[in-house]
């Protein structure tokens, strides 16, 4: 079992809707990357990786959100895994939080990354952490918005924190 998984999704070839995949391109070269964590490229489908999500003790997925905020900006929520039931007040709670941010997501995903959180957390024991980058729109363009590479070192800053 790894401990620790980050999962970047996004269509690199889709400006800044790519962030979450830039973001685990560089950080698996990190030399900050914890030992035994594992790095995805994960593209657009989160569900693809329910097996390594499985074998994983924690999860993080990096994700675009388009909203108002700073470019650049990271917002945390966390999805805690419970396939006993034993939690379902805590879970009911996380999902009241996690509709209206489903709605910040730009769908460019089979289902959503809030979809498909919402979905493992009902059979896989990981606690899985959404890491949503505030992104102004998404559009077809390689490579990131100046505005956004300039905030990299930042971002990977919070994800290297949330590995602990």
């Amino acid at each position: 079992m790894k401990p620790l998984l980050v999962i970047g999704l996004g269509n690199p070839l889709m400006g800044a809707e790519g962030i979450g995949w830039h973001v685990a391109q560089r950080l698996s070269g990190d030399p900050r990357l914890p030992a035994g964590a594992e790095v995805i490229c994960g593209g657009t489908d989160l569900l693809r990786y329910a097996d390594r999500i499985e074998e994983s003790r924690r999860v993080i997925v990096v994700d675009a959100l388009r909203d108002d905020a700073e470019p650049g900006s990271v917002w945390s929520f966390e999805a805690p895994g419970d396939p006993s039931g034993a939690g379902a007040i805590a879970c009911q709670q996380v999902s009241s939080q996690l509709p209206p941010l489903d709605n910040r997501q730009d769908n460019a995903h089979c289902l959503s990354a809030v979809q498909a959180i919402q979905l493992l957390r009902m059979t896989v024991p990981a606690l899985i952490t959404l890491l949503g980058i505030s992104i102004p729109r998404a559009n077809v363009q390689t490579g990131l918005s100046p505005e956004l590479a300039a905030r990299m070192p930042a971002i990977l800053d919070r994800v290297l924190q949330e590995l602990g």
